[in-house]
């Protein structure tokens, strides 16, 4: 059986809902009342009133009248619409109130960074039961250009991927679908050096701009135009064995777990003027293959 108030399940015993305090069952026959009754449809007792001894005795006339409140969610999203409306009594909004309260903030923050840092149209109304004490983020106009609070933490992650991307920008200029090298200093001690680092700052910053992988081919040719690609094969060679790199298929590869942390690791060497640039095919060629001598007979 359940209270015919606010719907939570009621004891076996008892007159009263242990969740809103209404009375839930006829004091004289225990029959549950229905709802909005003011007397019992089986013995005619009135709600309030219970027998005493023969008497009559009326209990305050708070006690019933105590029923949950109605709250009601609005939820409206625009880009082709999506809308949400219900009307939930304070226990049943309490119950979803972690569910809702991460959906409503995800929403407003997620979708904000989606589009650029601005909020989406969202219009939200929800009582303090929904959330549980979460703070929804407050919804502006729908021409507002409100940036993400910086206290967010999609915002956070945004500004270090920014931050990231600025600093490979330092090293390579985008050109087109792929990146050129404008600065060759990248702190290495020899050629297999040289190309292992380009290799990996390379696929590191068409990764933090969302070329997850290249083809082979680019990163060749990246090498070629750098003057690190040896005649003799080495850079070949070193290419082949995938060292912190995996096939992707279709001829692309792309940085590993460890890959990605090497690159970083890099990275900072590159842009840290503290660290000495040993070899740079400015100042270094690479050494051309002796002629094998033959075996004399």
């Amino acid at each position: 059986m359940n209270c015919p108030h606010c719907g939570a399940a009621l004891s076996e015993r008892g007159s009263f809902c242990k969740v809103c305090a209404g009375q839930a069952r006829c004091m004289s026959c225990r029959e549950v009342l229905e709802p909005g009754a003011a007397a019992c449809v089986e013995c005619g007792t009135k709600v309030g009133v219970r027998p005493d001894n023969g008497g009559i005795t009326s209990i305050p006339a708070a006690a019933p009248a105590i029923a949950s409140n109605r709250n009601t969610l609005t939820y409206h999203e625009d880009k082709n619409s999506r809308s949400f409306e219900a009307s939930l009594t304070d226990p049943a909004m309490q119950g979803l109130g972690d569910v809702l309260g991460d959906f409503f903030i995800q929403r407003g923050a997620v979708r904000g960074a989606q589009q650029q840092g601005r909020f989406n149209k969202v219009e939200v109304f929800a009582p303090a039961a929904l959330t549980n004490g979460v703070d929804i983020p407050p919804v502006p106009p729908a021409d507002a250009t409100d940036i993400i609070p910086p206290t967010s933490p999609v915002a956070i992650i945004g500004d270090e991927q920014a931050a990231e991307k600025a600093r490979l920008l330092k090293i390579f200029a985008v050109k087109g679908n792929t990146f050129e090298l404008i600065d060759n200093r990248v702190k290495a001690t020899n050629l297999s050096d040289y190309v292992r680092r380009l290799t990996y700052l390379f696929l590191y910053a068409n990764e933090s701009h969302g070329r997850s992988s290249m083809k082979e081919e680019d990163v060749v040719n990246l090498l070629k135009a750098s003057k690190a690609w040896d005649k003799s094969g080495n850079s070949r060679r070193w290419l082949t064995r995938r060292v912190l790199i995996k096939d992707e298929g279709d001829d692309a590869i792309k940085l590993t777990g460890p890959g990605r942390e090497e690159a970083i690791k890099i990275l900072n060497q590159a842009l840290d003027p503290a660290v000495e640039d040993k070899w740079n095919p400015d100042f270094n060629k690479p050494k051309p293959r002796g002629v094998r001598k033959k075996k004399k007979a």
